[in-house]
This record gives structure tokens, sequence and C-alpha cells, in this order.
């Protein structure tokens, strides 16, 4: 089965703006208003079809029941297999606005809801175990945001079977993570908590509140169109979306770097809602009275035992200048007893400093090597990530002579196009860094015209194939000038392609995403599909999984003719004078020593990990604490060093092929 790939994915064009306005509630005519827009703007889908109704109400059947642990094969059959003459019904429904087909299948899964919470009683009577204390019908472990399962279930005792599995899966994760005894009164702790995220997801279909009433009218309506879209969108490609108001604002977050809030960062537990950070300078920091291990206890007078988690959230978010009261508990020195204290704060725009650039370095020699983890792609009000690798830079060249540096991009998902750019643009001269190309055969081409590299020593870029989007043309376009060496799985994600986006608009009142075109690097290839190949592999925790976008409904990859002479096509005539001045005397020549270097270096790679034990044991797939491996076939040595599992392996076999670059680039130079 593909695994799913949890990091954001993204190829961000900007639009201007901060702040968004609310969602407007949605509408039945909006729905193809909005697609619309969507299908105006795609690479290529630029109309309603049959195949893509089919796959939208699969996507809506598997976004609501991904775990197969609600609907039976014998219901959803009439949605997944729709004839040619169905599905001409359907593209004229869709035309006319009738999406009378999406609400029967609603109601199907209203139906199925309804059983399920039955069959959750049943399994508490059955089982005798108190999994649920329900005096309001609670009781059941949600599986809406779990991978799914590959067939439905054809009965509803296999149903059932599934979903007494999940309860045990859901407890024994329970226990891991907090790694405490489940006695009845904590089992009886986690699956009430777990029930109000269960509920709260299928309230959404049901078009209720959390006190089981109906919503009103437009409510229904919005929530209605909006899981209509959700399939719509998705259903043209995998990275064409349509967003609730909450997972834009998230999305912006990662994107901007800054949100509105209070500065607390929270976690769900078993023992309630506990602080776990207070982001320096924020309000919940300065006020001097919360610490890390409080629980949250009350948000605005209501119990937060009441509330989802996320939207416990949505409330610390709310609009700037305006205010929160929170009530917390904290045991006293002895953990004796609870004392309870109340704060009230004012939300601000607060700058995230987590999240965006890590720097280390090693000694080597009489100087260093650097390491800088970057993220992702960000860009906000005075916030960018060149501007964060630029500083980081700087911080490594004071700590001492900088020998070698590795820009960590393994787990970075991309973000905006025009920071790739910039950020590529630190390590070469002048010259053309990406082209994108659109549906209309119109292309736009982003260069680095500053003259000059922030840093042009020995570089490497750390990959894998959860490296992707935007952090693949940082690595490819370095790789295509020459300049750095792409180590680590053997191909990145694989996504050579551009979304709009108006999550961070201004004037939108609705947030999507949309694939608009494809992006080459100056060797005029795309990561498409394929991704960007190693120079070098030294497999990261992925290496096995089948992830990327070979796996994906996407767009085909292709060539076009390479840009290293630059013949500033696209310059106005006005403007071509300072580039043939400033820019084209400093374009970035295609560098060839590391090439030429390659096999000693990967000769040299290939034997360090073939022998190193720990290194072995992580390839044959096992872990710290399932070592089969007797410790007869370790030396003294080796099990002082046998440190699986604490040791970032691909970083340490980075380091060491750093430190060949360094040693072999001094080699020439004599």
């Amino acid at each position: 089965m593909v695994k799913k790939l949890f990091v954001a994915i993204l190829l961000l064009i900007m639009r201007s703006g901060i702040e968004a306005h609310e969602q407007d509630l949605l509408k039945t005519p909006d729905i193809s208003h909005i697609m619309q827009q969507i299908f105006k703007e795609h690479v290529d889908k630029k109309e309603m079809t049959g195949q893509i109704l089919q796959h939208a109400f699969e996507i809506y059947i598997n976004q609501f029941d991904p775990r197969h642990m609600y609907l039976l094969e014998s219901e959803v059959a009439p949605y997944l297999q729709l004839s040619s003459v169905q599905l001409e019904q359907a593209i004229q429904q869709y035309k006319n606005n009738d999406f009378s087909r999406f609400k029967e299948l609603n109601q199907t899964i209203q139906a199925s809801i309804e059983r399920a919470r039955r069959m959750r009683q049943e399994i508490e009577v059955n089982v005798k175990t108190p999994l649920f204390h329900s005096n309001s019908d609670k009781g059941a472990v949600s599986i809406a945001n779990q991978e799914g399962m590959e067939e439905f279930a054809s009965t509803k005792e296999q149903l059932k079977e599934r979903m007494i599995q999940n309860f045990e899966v859901y407890i024994e994760t329970q226990k891991k993570r907090y790694g405490e005894a489940m006695t009845p009164e904590r089992k009886g702790q986690i699956l009430r908590s777990y029930e109000i995220k269960l509920r709260d997801f299928e309230n959404q279909y049901l078009y209720q509140n959390e006190k089981g009433e109906s919503l009103p009218l437009n409510e229904q309506e919005n929530l209605f169109a909006l899981h209509v879209l959700k399939a719509l969108a998705n259903s043209l490609d995998s990275h064409t979306s349509f967003y609730k108001a909450n997972e834009a604002y998230d999305i912006r977050v990662r994107l901007q770097k800054e949100f509105k809030g209070i500065g607390l960062v929270l976690k769900d537990t078993n023992q309630g809602v506990v602080v776990t950070h207070l982001l320096e300078g924020g309000p919940a920091a300065r006020s001097k009275l919360i610490e890390v291990g409080d629980t949250l206890i009350e948000v605005d007078g209501q119990s937060t035992v009441e509330i989802p988690f996320e939207k416990i959230m949505e409330v610390l978010h709310g609009n700037k200048n305006t205010k929160v009261k929170l009530t917390f508990k904290r045991k006293d020195e002895n953990g004796l007893s609870d004392h309870r204290y109340t704060v009230e704060l004012n939300r601000e725009m607060i700058i995230l400093n987590d999240g965006r650039v890590d720097v280390r370095s090693e000694a080597l020699g009489n100087g260093i090597v650097g390491i800088i983890t970057l993220h992702s792609f960000y860009q906000g009000d005075g916030v960018s990530s060149e501007e964060d690798v630029r500083n980081a830079v700087d911080k490594l060249q004071k700590q001492g002579l900088l020998k070698g540096l590795i820009l960590d991009l393994r787990d970075n998902g991309g973000g905006f196009l025009s920071q790739a750019v910039k950020v590529a643009g630190l390590f070469i001269t002048d010259g053309v860094i990406v082209i994108s190309k659109y549906s209309d055969g119109s292309e736009r081409i982003y260069r680095d015209v500053d003259g000059k590299a922030l840093y042009d020593g020995p570089l490497i870029v750390l990959t894998s194939k959860a490296t992707a989007s935007a952090a693949e043309i940082v690595a490819q376009a370095l790789q295509d000038y020459g300049v750095a060496l792409i180590v680590g799985d053997e191909h990145t994600y694989g996504k050579g392609t551009i979304q709009t986006q108006t999550v961070t608009d201004n004037q939108s009142t609705s947030y999507f995403k949309v694939t608009v075109g494809k992006y080459y690097t100056v060797s005029g290839r795309t990561p498409q599909k394929e991704g960007v190949k190693a120079d070098i592999v030294a497999p990261s925790h992925w290496y096995r999984e089948e992830i990327g976008e070979k796996y994906a409904d996407s767009v085909e990859a292709d060539l076009i003719p390479p840009f290293y002479d630059d013949t500033l096509q696209d310059i106005p005539a006005n403007l071509k004078a300072w580039y043939l001045k400033y820019y084209i005397p400093k374009l970035q020549k295609r560098a060839s020593l590391w090439r030429d270097l390659l096999p000693t270096l990967r000769k040299n790679s290939e034997y360090r990990v073939a022998h190193n034990k720990n290194y072995q044991f992580f390839l044959k797939g096992f872990s710290s604490e399932d070592d089969t491996e007797s410790d007869e076939e370790w030396s003294d040595v080796d099990k002082k060093s046998k440190t699986y599992g604490e040791d970032d392996l691909q970083v340490q076999e980075a380091v060491n092929i750093l430190k060949d670059m360094i040693i072999l680039d001094n080699l020439t130079k004599k």
C-alpha cells in the first residue's frame, strides 16, 4: 500500500496579504462558481468531465471513511461504479447546480454514522469493559484521520470487528505514547476524550453541533458545499485543494511564520490540555503566570472537557487586539492538591522563531563544517527563508573558518517559489534558477541577479524522499550548476508542479490552491515524478517507503531546452542594457570539480556505509529496541558504539563525504 507523506508538499506563488477575511458561508451555487475559477487556472483540466465526477465521488467517500469503518461495499458501489449514462446525467446536473447525487450519498453517510453509534453501544455491552461512560451516547474511537484499508466491509459483522480492532490499536498507541498503566479509569478518560473528537468529525456530516442539535439551514448548506468542493477540487490532481478556514489558517502560519494568538503551545493529553511551551515574547510568556505543565481547564468560562481540541485552538487564535480569559490548574509542590488561577490575555500578531532554521557546526582542523537545516520556504512580515539562511551562514563564518557546508532539506516540503529562488541564489553568482511554464504556453524565468555567492566552498544538499517542491528546486538547481552534491535517498519526492493559492490573499473569502503549471531548473529538467537523483546515496528513514508523486494522480514529466546561456528572451528592451552590463558577465559557470571527483567520493561513501554496523543495522529494518542480532557478532568497540536510533546516521555520513570533498579539493589546488 502506498504510504501517505505527513508533510506539507507545497510550491506556491504568493499573492498579496497577511490577514485574510473570514470564510463566507458557502451556498450550493458557489460550488460551480468556485470550480469555474479553479478550472480557469488549472494547468490542464478546464471543464467538468465524467472522469472528474467519478473521481470526486470516490474522494467524497474516502475523505469521510478512509479506513472503511463506516460504509458497506453495497452502499458505496452505486457511486463507485457509475455507468456512462449516469455520468452524463451527473454532468448535466452539475451544469444546472443540481448536486442531488452528492446529497443522496451524504444521506447514506449519515445513516452509516447512526449505525456506527449503535454498534459502539453494543460493543460496550458485549465486551463488558468500561470503554465508554456514556450519558449522551459517548464512546468510540475515531478512524477518520487514519490511512485507508483496501476494501470496504461486505457485512455489518466485519464493520463491528474493525471497530473493535481499532479500539485495541488506539489504546495500545496511547499506552506507548504516555507509558502509563492502563487502569479502567484511565481507559475511560482516553476514550471519552477521543469520542469528543470522533463526534466532532461525524457531526460535520450529520449537520449537528456538539450537543446533537441540528445546525441552522445556512450552516448545513455550508458544510455540504464544503465537502463537495473538497472532493471536486482534489479530483483534478493530488495538489489542487479546497480548504476550510482553519485549514487555510494552518497553511498561512506555515508559509508566513506568523499568527494571531497568545503564544501558547498546548498538547491534548490523557490528563487534559497541557501547556508544553510558551513562545518567547508572547502575551502568555509576558504574563509570568503560566508555566509549562499547567493544565488548561476553561476558555472564556467554558470547560475544555466539552470542547474539541481543534476548537480550543481556534478560540485562542481569534482576532488581533481581542481578549481571551483562560483558567488553569497546577499541582502544588507536594502534588496533593490543585491550584487554580485565571488570566486574561490580549491576542497579538506573533512571529514564529521555532521551526525555521537550525544551525550547528563540527570542528575540523583549523576550522569548522556547518550544518543548516531549513524546514520550509516561508515569507512573512520581516521573516523569510533567504534571510534566515543568510544569517545562518554568517553565524557559522563568525565561529571560524567555514571549510564545508551541509544544507539539510530532508523533510522540507516546500513553500514559496520566490524563496526557493532566493535561497538557491545564495550559492551562485548570477543565473537562471527556475523556469515555470503554464497551460496557455506562457512561461516565466526566475533569476538570481545579485552578482555574488554568499558561500562558494564544498557544499552538500542533504535530501530524502520527503524533500519536495520548492526544496527540490534548490537541490536540482545547485546540482545543475555543479556547485553542490546531492546526498540522501535515491531520489526526492518528485513534485515539479506549481500551485497558486488564495490562502494568503487578503481579499479572498474562500480558500483553495490550484495546480497552474510545471517548473524546470536551468538544465531544462523537471523533478516531476522522478525527483532529484542523489549523487551519493545515503538512505534516510524514508528509504523503504513508496511515497512521492509517481504514486499519485499527477501531471506527467517532460523536458525543455537548457537555460545556461541566458539569452534574456523575456527581458524588456529598456532593461536589457543593465542585464548585459551587470548580469551576463557574472553568470554562474557550470562547475565540474565535484563531478570529476564523484567516483572517488561515491566509492569512499559506499565503503563506509557497508562497514558501519549501525547503518547496516538500520538498513536491515531493525529498530534499536528490537535487536535480534547476537552481541557476539559485535566487537567490544562495536558494542560501545552501537547507537542506532540515537545518532543521525545520514548526517554523519554526509559530514564524512563533506570531509572527503574538502581533502580532495585541497589536493587539486596543490
